[in-house]
């Protein structure tokens, strides 16, 4: 039998809509060095620098059959 604690946990308010595929983010793990870091800083949000950075340099967006 279990018991709830103290009413922590659990559901709380409306769960998010999940994305549609080709919105969903993948996580990148990336070594750069902090003058590197300061300067994508200057250009605007990182994530959205870095995205920019690799589309140009001719990274495509292929779609993946799960």
């Amino acid at each position: 039998m279990t018991t709830k604690l103290s009413g922590r946990g659990g559901y709380r308010g409306k769960p998010k809509p999940k994305l549609p595929h080709h919105l969903k983010r993948v996580h990148v793990n990336a070594r750069i060095q902090r003058w590197m870091i300061d300067e994508l800083k200057k250009k605007g949000e990182i994530g959205i620098v870095l995205e920019d950075i690799l589309i140009k340099a001719g990274l495509k967006y292929c779609k993946t059959q799960d």
